[in-house]
């Protein structure tokens, strides 16, 4: 049913709490996925350490809601952000999109 979460790992980490998992969800929507889908203008400037923190501070994130997939993608791109940020850009917002509509779907079926 989903691509990219573990709903069972998010029950897990946020102890079945639906108000505290809708707010955690809402956050990770509107600040950790947005933040790296925004991400090129960064690698244009040539703000490396920037994307490093980024992608530092999503991780933790990600790795509540079970989604490895876009775990394992950005550990590879933080080998070598430089070479590896723009073959991987367009596979980083793919992923990204299909986390979003899980988290929404997800979202969905736990408020009904």
């Amino acid at each position: 049913m989903y691509k990219q979460i573990k709903p069972d790992m998010i029950y897990h980490y946020f102890d079945q709490d639906i108000e505290l998992i809708y707010e955690i969800i809402e956050l990770v929507i509107d600040l950790n996925i947005q933040d790296l889908k925004n991400l090129m203008p960064l690698y244009d400037l040539g703000e490396i350490e920037a994307i490093k923190q980024k992608f530092h501070k999503s991780k933790p994130v990600f790795g509540f809601l079970g989604a490895s997939g876009i775990n394992g993608l950005i550990e590879t791109i933080e080998l070598d952000i430089r070479g590896q940020f723009p073959i991987y850009y367009d596979e980083l917002l793919l992923i990204l999109h299909e986390l979003e509509e899980d988290l929404h779907s997800f979202l969905k079926k736990i408020n009904q």
